[in-house]
């Protein structure tokens, strides 16, 4: 986005992210809108991490791994309460910090001689009490964080030792002769027609050759002709993303 490709000539200009509509008087270089471009920008790059002993996943999936492990490891009561307060603690104690400072200063001198006091009892009140209490919450919980911490990355393992797994036994099935001779035969039988969107696929590439019900919930029907069909690799991965999907809201 810092610099333009051409003239627009006041056109409407469609971000290729987003899908926005905007009049410019330039075409961006990138085909982005600013916001996806800036979102574009800030997106953490996809790059290996190694959590165990041969154990290597992308950093995208080691932070979908990390938010199984909190959902499967929740937050105790007491840390719960300790976040809540370190949140909102401050705004507790700026909105009640005049009224209480007025208070003790009425209490103790006279209305006219009380402005130094007023504004002491503010500064202890607004700043100081919240400070010491979020250091005293810290030390309070720092050790039931450190365990819950500790739980969290010895399930990260567990569950990136699972993937790891079924990925091998996956890649054990689809290599399989039996997997080879029955995708053959359904290619054959049902042409190389997309059973999902209608069209020819022309590139042997792109022909993939899918579980309508999946084979991890029904293992069973891996082999029969009836639960598989032709599928282009478009439908087929829009097909994986929205499974996916689906998956994280019933989790």
């Amino acid at each position: 986005m810092s610099y333009y490709r051409e003239l627009a000539g006041d056109r409407v200009f469609r971000c290729s992210e987003c899908g926005r509509r905007k009049r410019v008087k330039y075409v961006p270089a990138s085909d982005l809108c600013r916001r996806c471009a800036a979102k574009k920008r800030r997106t953490v790059p996809n790059v290996p991490v190694s959590i165990a002993d041969n154990l290597v996943v992308t950093t995208v999936v080691e932070k979908r791994l990390h938010k199984e492990a909190e959902r499967d490891i929740p937050k105790s009561q007491a840390e719960t309460i300790g976040d809540w307060l370190h949140r909102w603690g401050f705004l507790f104690f700026w909105v009640s910090g005049y009224f209480v400072a007025r208070a003790i200063s009425d209490a103790v001198f006279p209305r006219d001689e009380w402005t130094a006091l007023f504004w002491f009892v503010i500064l202890a009140w607004c700043f100081g009490l919240p400070l010491a209490g979020m250091v005293t919450i810290g030390r309070v919980l720092a050790e039931p964080r450190r365990e819950r911490e500790e739980r969290i990355k010895s399930k990260i393992i567990e569950l990136a030792d699972e993937r790891k797994k079924k990925q091998e036994e996956e890649q054990l099935f689809y290599s399989s002769p039996e997997w080879d001779m029955i995708r053959k035969q359904v290619i054959k039988q049902k042409g190389r027609v997309c059973a999902e969107c209608g069209c020819r696929i022309m590139k042997s590439i792109d022909i993939t050759v899918d579980h309508i019900r999946p084979r991890s919930k029904y293992p069973d029907l891996a082999l029969k002709i009836e639960n598989l069909r032709v599928l282009c690799r478009s439908c087929n991965s829009k097909k994986g993303a929205r499974e996916f999907e689906e998956y994280l809201l019933n989790t």
